[in-house]
């Protein structure tokens, strides 16, 4: 008699040999690279702990005698890894979170050839005792600037995590609230509507404020120019009106989804295509002027970010969430096909970066060279041309971005390249000459 063997059998087992066969590797992969992160961390040697003894040890190693290590600009770095690959002492420098650490500076001779190879210019010698200097906007301990009554917060005030920015939101709200009387309430006007924009925004609502959030671009453009994968909440946030802000481990895709969820429940009107041009004072108020609009105001609250107004296409394909304007983490697009659009030296930094991710990168250029690029950039992306590492398009243009592929106008005719993502690095505004014709002071400080 055949004995009939249940179909869920079939199921669980299938099931179990696709979790061994392909589930197991991956788990096993992604716990043995947590401790890995875990025992570097445990290694790493802080600058500031060192003692004079030791400085002065590593005085004795470098080539001119002077007392240098590496110092990583996090905002900068982008986990290329290049300065490690190049570091010709091993053990000094290691990607850790997708960002280049100095572990072990009792190793380093102080040679700066990390310094020369990294492509973005976010590894730099500096001395002991001395920290890396930063342009910052002139702020105090409540964001509020030196003109008395217009803050600055987000990215441009330091804040390198969704929750730093979100907590900015509402100092700058509690401050605020400190000189509001029943007789005196204030109209504020919150520019930028990322975490840090909509946090204040939302604070102003909660408290009753009357109160207008203008955003140059689409709602939530900030996390959607974040690396298309993993987005890292350490800890929850509180979204004022919302409620607790957790996500985790995440992906842009999914935070974008949370975000829609804030919108959408706490209806805030947000006014979008509404890009700042100035700001002037009308007696004890300010006024406002956005993509030819007046506003007025008591109060203004800058979360304009760090990326200033990028330049756009303005060609078809371009609104995709395969399309950014900077590039935050090499690692995250590793062996991806990815096509940049630019000349300069932001489009150069990022080709390199991304070739040592083995990606595939093809360049759009509008004119025949580089010729505003650096010496050393034009030099290392011709070489990359010639040996065939990079494919260039010169004297060409983005016709359409698609979703796997884009059409590029040539001298030879239009071509359509194989494409997973694409970054248009063609310039932009920066936001401190902005800030400054505001009245802004700038800022150097030391990190």
């Amino acid at each position: 008699m055949d004995t009939l063997i249940p179909e869920n059998l079939y199921l669980f087992v299938i099931g179990a040999l696709l979790f061994l066969v392909v589930l197991l590797p991956f788990v096993r992969k992604e716990i043995r690279k947590k401790r890995m992160s875990k025992q570097l961390v445990n290694r790493i040697i802080p600058v500031s702990k060192l003692t004079e003894e030791q400085i002065s040890q590593i005085e004795t190693q470098h080539p001119s005698g002077k007392k240098m290590h590496p110092a990583i600009n996090r905002s900068l770095c982008v986990g290329c890894g290049t300065c490690v690959l190049t570091c010709r002492r091993k053990g000094i420098l290691f990607i850790l979170n997708g960002k280049s650490t100095l572990v072990n500076p009792l190793a380093c001779d102080g040679c700066g050839a990390c310094e020369k190879a990294c492509p973005l210019g976010a590894n730099l010698m500096i001395e002991y005792g001395k920290g890396m200097k930063v342009r910052v906007p002139d702020i105090d301990e409540n964001y509020e600037s030196n003109i008395k009554g217009i803050y600055v917060i987000g990215s441009l005030a330091g804040a390198g995590l969704i929750k730093e920015a979100i907590n900015q939101g509402c100092t700058v709200l509690n401050h605020i609230m400190k000189d509001v009387f029943p007789d005196k309430v204030p109209q504020v006007l919150i520019i930028g509507s990322g975490p840090a924009g909509l946090s204040a925004f939302l604070s102003c609502r909660r408290f009753g404020l009357p109160s207008v959030c203008l955003e140059k671009d689409d709602t939530a453009n900030t996390i959607k120019n974040f690396p298309k994968k993993k987005v890292v909440m350490a800890e929850p946030a509180e979204m004022p009106l919302y409620g607790p802000l957790w996500v985790g481990n995440t992906t842009r895709e999914k935070l974008l989804e949370v975000w829609g969820k804030i919108l959408r429940t706490t209806k805030a009107p947000i006014t979008t295509g509404a890009k700042l041009e100035s700001v002037r004072k009308d007696g004890d108020r300010f006024v406002v002027s956005a993509s030819g609009k007046d506003f007025v105001c008591d109060k203004i609250i800058l979360a304009l970010g760090t990326r200033g107004n990028p330049r756009r296409l303005d060609v078809p394909g371009e609104n995709s969430p395969t399309v950014f304007y900077a590039l935050t983490d090499a690692a995250e697009f590793a062996g991806s096909r990815i096509t940049i659009a630019g000349a300069g030296d932001s489009a150069i930094e990022s080709a390199l970066a991304l070739l040592n991710q083995q990606c595939r990168v093809s360049l759009v250029v509008r004119g025949d060279g580089f010729p505003k690029a650096k010496g050393r950039n034009r030099e290392k992306i011709m070489a990359a041309i010639e040996q065939g590492h990079v494919q260039a398009f010169f004297e060409s243009s983005v016709r359409e971005i698609k979703p796997k592929s884009l059409a590029v106008a040539t001298p030879k005719g239009d071509r359509e390249i194989e494409n997973d993502y694409v970054f248009v690095m063609v310039g932009g505004e920066l936001p401190f000459p902005l800030l400054e014709g505001i009245g802004i002071r700038i800022i150097e400080k030391e990190i």
